[in-house]
């Protein structure tokens, strides 16, 4: 099954960045939903999992700075 799986604290900052429900933003996420603003809505869950992975650190002399 094809699906962007993204925390639910992030589907919430979706929700109301795009002023839609829940389901519209987990049907979008889904691939169910294919209008222009489900695909605005999965770009957008792509930009915030790519600024959370890069928020993470590897190297332990990097999360003690």
């Amino acid at each position: 099954m094809k699906k962007i799986r993204v925390h639910p604290d992030l589907k919430k900052q979706i929700v109301k960045e795009f002023q839609v429900t829940m389901q519209s933003v987990d049907m979008s996420l889904k691939y169910v939903f294919n209008s222009e603003q489900a695909k605005a809505i999965r770009q957008r869950a792509k930009e915030l999992l790519q600024a959370e992975s890069e928020a993470v650190k590897t190297d332990v002399k990097q999360v003690n700075q």
